[in-house]
């Protein structure tokens, strides 16, 4: 059976071969109110404690970008399996660093991209793959975030050398999304800024063209400074009907040479489109709505997020 820790992340995975026996976690009251309900699960306020005693098989890393590096170093040259959060670190050197303690470990190393499995992503594979619509061309990614950070616990994501920037954060998921249905990036061309928000460390908005090599075009826009209320002050509900008016917005548009695919995750919902000549005979093309599949059922979060299935199947391979 193999012995599992979580750091940040107080998960109780357990199955065939594996099961959780040890959370790490800096809040001591957050542990305690767990435990009580986990008696089994030993607890610790220091990963390197936890690397001590717990005699781990693998380790699930939910912790800050800037810690990432040291914890799953530590925890690959002791031969645990480690599984990370994204982003894998907040530099590129620390990417690197992470790379080799792997190589050198023979255990397995997981990122996790759990949007790329979630209900979300899986439809758009169906219908680009489906060849329905024709060829892919081009994707978009528009979030503006709906409450900007002012401080707090989570002050970190507001410096670069501790959170790697504005991209790390939500955006790197849709950038995998581009890779998942795009391939390779052949050239990147970005710009930031100037900020609008004085306590940002880091950019808070930008916008990014990727150019793939099957000639996709990708472009990502992503903006800290849509809503005047500090999120900080709320908590964040996951309803549309709650985060719309902050100023919260997030969509994607797949298009192709035949169609398009319109994602809304607020609302959650896929738009799909034809394209088709008019007037006939000529050149031009207009746009057909076909139908809306309403994912509003399932939840704003499910649509396009499963972690659990990207931690279980991990779990599963090092079993």
């Amino acid at each position: 059976m193999l012995r599992v820790g979580h750091i940040g992340w107080l998960g109780t995975e357990e199955g065939p071969g594996y099961k959780t026996v040890a959370w790490c976690d800096i809040n001591a009251a957050k542990l305690q109110a767990q435990a009580s309900r986990h008696p089994g699960i030993a607890t610790y306020t220091d990963y390197r404690e936890m690397l001590r005693k717990a005699n781990l098989d693998i380790v699930m890393i939910a912790s800050p970008n800037f810690c990432h590096a040291e914890q799953a170093i530590a925890f690959l040259d002791a031969g645990v399996h480690v599984f990370l959060e994204k982003p894998m670190g907040a530099t590129v050197a620390e990417c690197d660093r992470i790379l080799a303690a792997w190589k050198r470990s023979g255990r397995n190393l997981g990122i996790d991209f759990e949007v790329r499995v979630s209900p979300f992503a899986q439809r758009i594979k169906a219908l680009i793959n489906s060849g329905e619509y024709g060829s892919l061309r081009r994707i978009e990614y528009i979030h503006h975030q709906g409450a900007w950070l002012a401080g707090g616990p989570q002050a970190w994501r507001l410096r670069s050398e501790t959170t790697g920037g504005l991209l790390p954060e939500c955006p790197i998921h849709y950038i995998d999304i581009f890779r998942l249905f795009a391939g390779e990036v052949d050239s990147v061309q970005s710009v930031a800024g100037p900020n609008v928000l004085p306590q940002y460390g880091i950019p808070d908005n930008m916008c990014s063209h990727f150019f793939f090599e099957n000639g996709v075009l990708a472009t990502l826009l992503t903006t800290h400074t849509h809503s005047a209320v500090p999120r900080d002050e709320h908590d964040w509900r996951n309803t549309a009907d709650y985060m719309a008016p902050m100023g919260h917005d997030m969509s994607m548009i797949f298009t192709l040479t035949g169609g398009s695919i319109a994602v809304d995750f607020l609302r959650p919902a896929v738009q799909v489109h034809r394209f088709e000549e008019w007037p006939p005979g000529s050149r031009g093309v207009r746009v057909v709505q076909e139908r809306v599949e309403d994912y509003r059922a399932l939840g704003m979060m499910a649509f396009f997020h499963d972690c659990s299935l990207q931690r279980n199947e991990f779990l599963r391979r090092c079993v």
